[in-house]
C-alpha cells in the first residue's frame, strides 16, 4: 500500500523525500541506490512546483524486488520530451539540475505519459 502526498510547497518534497528514506529502509536498499533514488524524488517533485504550478502529487510503491515512485501533475505537459530526456532541453530550476535526464539515468526504468492536460512520471528502481 502506499500513501499519497500532494505536492504543492517545498515542505510537500520534504515529506515525499522522507516517505521514499522510510520506504527504501524496509526494502534494504544500498546507500547507492538510496542516494538515486533521493535524487530522482526530488528531481520529480521539485518539477511539480517549477513547471506544473504545485499542483501534482506523489507516491511511493514497494514492488517484488524495487521501489516504485509515481509523480503526477496537471501542467502544461511536456514539450520534445526526448531533448528532455537527452538533456538537449534545460530549463532554469531550483533543484538540482539534472532534470529528467538525470532520473532517466539514475532510475531502472522510466514511463513518461505527458499531454497538454498533465504528466505523469513512473520511476523504477530495482534492487
Amino acid at each position: 500500500m502506499s500513501e499519497q502526498v500532494m505536492i504543492q510547497s517545498e515542505n510537500d518534497v520534504y515529506h515525499a523525500l522522507g516517505l521514499v528514506r522510510r520506504t527504501m529502509k524496509q526494502l534494504a536498499f544500498s546507500e547507492m541506490d538510496q542516494q538515486m533514488i533521493l535524487v530522482s524524488v526530488s528531481e520529480l517533485t521539485r518539477n511539480v512546483l517549477d513547471h506544473a504550478g504545485g499542483k501534482g502529487s506523489f507516491r511511493c510503491i514497494p514492488v517484488a524486488g524495487g521501489i516504485q515512485i509515481e509523480v503526477a501533475d496537471n501542467g502544461p505537459g511536456i514539450q520534445n520530451i526526448e531533448d528532455v530526456l537527452n538533456g538537449v532541453v534545460k530549463a532554469p530550476t531550483r533543484g538540482l539540475g539534472l532534470g529528467l535526464s538525470g532520473v532517466n539515468r539514475l532510475m531502472d526504468k522510466l514511463q513518461i505519459e505527458t499531454s497538454a492536460g498533465g504528466t505523469t512520471i513512473i520511476a523504477t528502481k530495482w534492487r
